[in-house]
């Protein structure tokens, strides 16, 4: 056998053992992320009527801590979301001048995932997660009349996961994830001149992950 297929042949055998082992055995692991993260627009009343706020996309990071027992993960996780306002609009109206915002969310989270064995170093999976959020909404108004919304609220989150690693050696994994991440609609009192009016916001995301995971 040649010396090009000797070589072939030992790096094969040994992305399957890394593959194997990966899976197999048991280890600790910390993860960290960057995401783009999409905010479905958004409405709530003030006093004069309806607000529509277009939001614009994201970013978000994340840093996590579990263990692997076999094909099964569980970890815990906390992730910050950040995105900025577009526009806001009054009763279905042009987009109003000097429109301004953030909202941003602050989760903890405890996740499960299932691991699909595909005998190669890349390794599908599936996972859900439950947990609290801090959603804030800062400074929303316009230019003449700021902080319409600045307030915050924690609710119950839940979270949706697919996406698969690369084991680029039996310690790291490099992977790509698809998370759909949402919580419980958040309590806030809008302000303004004409008075207060308390709302229930929805905060539902879709997230395109990509970060490592390091094994200990």
């Amino acid at each position: 056998m040649g010396k090009t297929k000797i070589a072939a042949a030992m790096l094969t055998f040994a992305a399957m053992s890394v593959s194997a082992n990966a899976i197999a055995a048991d280890s600790n692991y910390v993860g960290i992320h960057g995401m783009w993260t999409d905010l479905k627009d958004l409405d709530f009343n003030v006093a004069p009527g309806t607000i529509d706020t277009e939001i614009d996309s994201g970013t978000g990071f994340g840093i996590t801590f579990g263990r692997t027992f076999g094909q099964i993960r569980g970890e815990v996780e906390y992730t910050a979301r950040m995105n900025d306002v577009k526009s806001h609009s009054l009763n279905g109206g042009e987009a109003l001048p000097g429109s301004t915002g953030e909202v941003k969310s602050d989760a903890f989270m405890v996740n499960g995932y299932y691991d699909i064995d595909t005998g190669s170093m890349f390794i599908p999976y599936i996972g859900a997660g439950l947990g609290m959020a801090k959603v804030k909404f800062d400074n929303f108004g316009v230019a003449p009349i700021p902080d319409v919304l600045n307030e915050d609220d924690t609710q119950f989150a839940y979270q949706f996961m697919a996406g698969g690693d690369f084991m680029v050696t039996d310690k790291v994994r490099l992977f790509a994830e698809y998370r759909y991440f949402t919580t419980s609609d958040v309590d806030v009192t809008t302000s303004a001149a004409t008075g207060s009016v308390g709302n229930s916001i929805s905060y539902k995301t879709n997230n395109v992950l990509l970060g490592a995971r390091f094994m200990f």
